[in-house]
């Protein structure tokens, strides 16, 4: 699974993906409530934002799973074993709630 990794104003990183037609906002580290916002409120809430350079491996990271979720939802019968286990693990990494380290 691929994704932008942003800034906020306040240090927190946040992860921008492609939910459906529209963009989210869903933190990585640090304090916000809530967790996850469309994109257009995490940049008036917490904005602006400044994006990570995408790594060369990355590349074309929004459009490839984009693609494979578009596959594997409208035809699955034709998508591969890997392309459902990549929309599996992009949906579980949306959903699984994230984990603290304790020092």
């Amino acid at each position: 699974m691929t994704h932008q990794i942003a800034s906020d104003r306040a240090g927190r990183r946040w992860a921008i993906l492609a939910i459906g037609n529209s963009l989210k906002g869903r933190l990585l580290n640090g304090e916000a409530t809530p967790a996850v916002l469309d994109l257009d409120e995490l940049v008036d809430l917490h904005g602006p934002l400044v994006m990570s350079p995408t790594r060369p491996a990355a590349a074309g990271g929004f459009a490839a799973i984009a693609d494979t979720i578009c596959l594997v939802a409208s035809d699955p019968e034709t998508a591969s074993v890997e392309q459902i286990d990549q929309v599996a693990s992009f949906a579980q990494a949306i959903v699984r709630p994230k984990r603290r380290l304790r020092a």
